[in-house]
């Protein structure tokens, strides 16, 4: 009983179901918006595929409009990625995920979109013209990293770059994985329980 009479207004209580109701909403728009840009993404790949594709005709002209410039700027593996941010993000709203992964994964996601494209352009040679793979900003990029640090200074500099992402973001090494090799010592050694022992054949 707060003495508050049903006309009053609001009290402090129904601020966090107030917040609730807005966080699910971020969340569907973002949800929405993700397969909203996948859609027009596939739209935009099938009707360059295939030509006779109508990308205003199912996503309007705010697909056309997004779809085409992404994939001719970054090309359409990283183009690919874009959709996954705001539903990994939307995932965090809905409290499917932590606020710590969901910034990790966005950070790693918005990298994998700054870095595939530099990848495909030095696998294509570093030529200066878009291509559909890497782009104008993954042709653009590769081109003058091959000529700052050579064909094999390159690639060692992505590796470098997705192997800081990937610590940074996933917590995990793919380097440290390959050269990195545990050394068991006494300190490592954890002697069996009791009960571990009974069980064991003598």
């Amino acid at each position: 009983r707060t003495g508050k009479s049903p006309s009053s207004g609001r009290n402090g209580h129904d601020r966090p179901s107030e917040s609730a109701l807005a966080r699910e909403i971020r969340g569907i728009v973002l949800l929405l918006f993700g397969i909203f840009l996948a859609g027009a993404l596939a739209a935009e790949g099938y009707t360059q595929l295939h030509g006779n594709g109508n990308v205003k005709g199912n996503f309007g002209w705010i697909g056309a409009l997004l779809a085409s410039p992404i994939a001719l700027f970054l090309g359409w593996p990283a183009a690919a990625l874009l959709p996954v941010a705001p539903a990994a993000h939307a995932l965090r709203l809905f409290g499917r995920l932590g606020e710590r992964k969901d910034r990790s994964w966005m950070v790693f996601l918005l990298g994998m979109v700054f870095l595939l494209p530099i990848i495909f352009g030095l696998a294509q040679g570093g030529v200066r013209e878009a291509t559909a793979l890497a782009g104008i900003w993954g042709a653009f990029a590769a081109f003058y990293v091959l000529q700052f640090a050579g064909a094999a200074g390159a690639w060692i500099l992505m590796a470098i770059s997705l192997s800081v992402l990937m610590a940074a973001t996933l917590s995990w090494n793919p380097i440290r994985v390959v050269v990195a090799k545990r050394v068991r010592t006494l300190e490592d050694y954890v002697p069996p329980t009791p009960a571990e022992r009974s069980g064991l054949d003598p």
